[in-house]
C-alpha cells in the first residue's frame, strides 16, 4: 500500500531521584595568606562539567567552588579570604536509564562545614543534595495518509503538548560598577556577594529576554589606614538576551536560570585610581519551550477490493494542564547569637531554601521545606569586628494546581528569590524572605496509533452473508463511517439513500444498501 508517515514525538518523566554527595578534603592555606584565626563565613557554587547517561546509571562530574572569609591574627586588616576548587565525580544508579534519556539536574548545598586542623590547614566537608529528573522521549512513526484508490479512511486528531526546545545555554552579563565618592580606593577584595532577584526569562521573536535585578556587595581593604576594611553595595537592573531561533510568542516557555561562574576585577579609572569594578557573570539557563499541536492521523481504513489489516501501537504523550508562579513571603525574628560585642550594622544577608517533601492534595501541591539565612554584620568587638550568624525556619506552602491528580506529571522549581535582614529591639534580628515556586503540569495520556497496514484477500463468504438491504437503528458510538464499513458500503451511499444525512445519533433509522459491483466483478 502507498501511505505517508510522520514522526509523532512525546516526552514523559521516567524517574525522579534525590542523592546526597559528600565532598571531604583537607586544604592548605596559601603561603601568601596569613594564619587562620577563625572562619567567619563560607559559601560555594556547583559547576557541573559533564553529565553522562549510561545504562542504569548516570555519571556526574564537576567542581564545588568554595569561598571562605576568615579572621586573622593581623591587627591591621583582621580579615582574609580563601578560594578552593573541590572536584567530584559520582556514579548514580537508576534502574531503567538509557543513554538516549535526558536528565535535568538541580542541586542544593545542604551544609558546608570547616574544621581548623591548625592555623595553616583546614578540613572542608560539603554536603550536596542533587535532584535528578530523567525524561524519556517517545517517538512513533504514524500513518497520516493512505493514497490507494478506493480506500476509505477514518482520521482522528489528538492534542499534544510538544517539547519544541530542550537545551542548555549560558547568558553572559558584563557590568562596570563605580565606587561611591565617599569610599576609599580598593586595595584588595576580601569578600563579595552577588544575588539575583526576580530573575525571569520571557519568549520573544527568536530570542529569550532575561530580566531581573542584580545586588552586589563588596567587602574590601581600602587605602584609608584609619578605616582599612570598607564595604559598598550596588543594585543593577538586568536585561540580556539569548538567541533561540525556534521560539516565538505564544509558545509556553519554562526557563530555569541559575547564577553560574562570576568574576570581579578591580580596574583603574581615568585618574588611575582603583575605583572601577568589572563584574562578569554567567547565567546557566535550562530552556524548555512547549507548543500545543493538533496531530492528525489515520485510525482505520477499508476498501471494496481487499481486506485491510492495520497494525497499532500505543503512543504515550502529555497535554499541558497549566503553568503558574507563586510567591511565599515569610518573616521571622531570631535572637542574635553574639560573641563579645554588640551588633552595629548588618552588612549583607545571603539565603537559600530546600524542599523536603512534595505532596499532591485536593488543594494543590503541598510543599514542605526549610529556608536558611546567613547574616554578615559589624560588631563592637575590637578583635573581630566582622561576624556571622546563621538561621533557619521550616515552611509549608500550597501551590495552586487545578486539575492535577497523582497520576499526572508536574515539575516544580523552588528558589529563594529575596532575603533581607533588619535589627529590631533587643538582641533580635528580623529576617524576611520571598520564595518563588515555578510550576508546570501535564496530563499523561495514551492513544492508539496506526503504524502499518497490510492487504489480504477479501472474505467473500462473509461479505455474502451481509444483507443486501438493511433497515438499521443507530446505536451509541456509531458514526456514518463505522456503519458503512460494517455493511460493506460507503458513507456517500448511506447519505444518498437517507436524504443526505450528515450526522447520526442513537435511535436514528437508516436504510443501508450493500455495495455489490466490486464483488460481482471479482466473482
Amino acid at each position: 500500500m502507498e501511505f505517508s508517515k510522520k514522526d509523532f514525538y512525546g516526552i514523559a518523566v521516567k524517574e525522579r531521584k534525590q542523592v546526597q554527595i559528600t565532598i571531604d578534603q583537607d586544604c592548605n592555606v596559601p603561603d601568601t595568606k596569613p594564619d587562620v584565626e577563625k572562619m567567619i563565613q563560607t559559601k560555594g557554587i556547583v559547576t557541573i562539567q559533564e553529565t553522562e547517561m549510561m545504562v542504569d546509571r548516570i555519571r556526574l562530574k564537576g567542581e564545588f567552588h568554595f569561598q571562605g572569609l576568615y579572621g586573622t591574627n593581623d591587627p591591621r586588616t583582621f580579615l582574609e579570604s580563601l578560594d578552593y576548587a573541590l572536584p567530584f565525580e559520582e556514579y548514580i544508579h537508576i534502574d531503567g536509564v538509557v543513554p538516549a534519556d535526558y536528565v535535568k539536574v538541580q542541586y542544593h548545598v545542604d551544609d558546608i562545614n570547616t574544621v581548623l586542623i591548625n592555623s595553616r590547614k583546614l578540613s572542608i566537608r560539603v554536603l550536596l543534595m542533587f535532584t535528578l529528573q530523567i525524561n524519556e522521549e517517545m517517538k512513533e512513526e504514524v500513518i497520516v495518509d493512505i493514497y490507494n484508490e478506493g480506500v476509505s479512511t477514518l482520521k482522528k486528531e489528538i492534542q499534544v503538548t510538544d517539547l519544541v526546545v530542550s537545551k542548555k545555554d549560558i547568558a553572559r552579563m558584563k557590568e562596570e560598577l563605580v565606587l561611591p565618592a565617599n569610599k576609599s580606593n580598593i586595595y584588595q577584595i576580601l569578600w563579595s556577594q552577588i544575588d539575583m532577584e526576580n530573575l525571569q526569562g520571557r519568549l520573544a521573536d527568536h530570542t529569550i529576554e532575561i530580566h531581573g535585578t542584580m545586588h552586589v556587595f563588596l567587602l574590601y581593604l581600602g587605602e584609608d589606614e584609619q578605616v582599612p576594611v570598607q564595604y559598598a553595595r550596588w543594585e543593577v537592573p538586568i536585561h540580556t538576551e539569548i538567541e533561540c531561533q525556534e521560539c516565538i510568542p505564544g509558545m509556553v516557555g519554562r526557563i530555569g536560570i541559575i547564577p553560574g561562574n562570576q568574576q570581579l576585577e578591580v580596574r583603574p579609572d581615568t585618574d588611575g585610581e582603583e575605583r572601577l569594578i568589572s563584574v562578569d557573570m554567567a547565567l546557566d539557563c535550562d530552556i524548555k519551550i512547549y507548543e500545543d499541536q493538533v496531530l492528525s492521523y489515520v485510525d482505520d481504513g477499508y476498501t471494496m477490493k481487499a481486506k485491510l489489516v492495520p497494525e497499532y501501537k500505543m503512543f504515550d504523550f502529555e497535554t499541558l494542564i497549566g503553568k503558574n508562579q507563586a510567591v511565599m513571603r515569610d518573616s521571622k525574628r531570631f535572637a542574635i547569637q553574639q560573641e563579645p560585642g554588640k551588633l552595629l550594622q548588618i552588612l549583607t544577608v545571603k539565603g537559600s531554601c530546600s524542599v523536603d517533601d512534595i505532596e499532591v492534595t485536593d488543594q494543590g501541591l503541598k510543599v514542605e521545606g526549610v529556608w536558611m539565612a546567613d547574616v554578615l554584620y559589624l560588631s563592637t568587638e575590637d578583635q573581630m569586628p566582622v561576624m556571622s550568624d546563621s538561621y533557619m525556619e521550616p515552611f509549608t506552602f500550597f501551590v495552586e494546581a487545578k486539575g492535577l491528580t497523582k497520576k499526572d506529571d508536574y515539575q516544580l522549581d523552588v528558589q529563594l528569590d529575596q532575603v533581607t535582614g533588619n535589627p529590631v529591639e533587643g538582641d533580635e534580628i528580623e529576617i524576611k524572605v520571598s520564595i518563588l515556586f515555578d510550576f508546570i503540569s501535564f496530563h499523561k495520556k495514551q492513544q492508539r496509533v496506526m503504524v502499518d497496514m497490510k492487504e489480504e484477500k477479501l472474505d467473500y463468504q462473509a461479505i455474502q452473508n451481509i444483507p443486501g438491504i438493511v433497515g438499521y437503528i443507530v446505536k451509541e458510538g456509531d458514526t456514518l463511517w463505522s456503519i458503512a464499513k460494517k455493511y460493506f458500503t460507503t458513507v456517500e451511499s448511506i447519505q444518498e439513500q437517507n436524504e443526505g444525512v450528515e450526522e447520526v445519533k442513537p435511535g436514528d433509522k437508516l436504510l443501508i444498501v450493500k455495495e455489490i459491483m466490486t464483488i460481482a466483478k471479482d466473482l
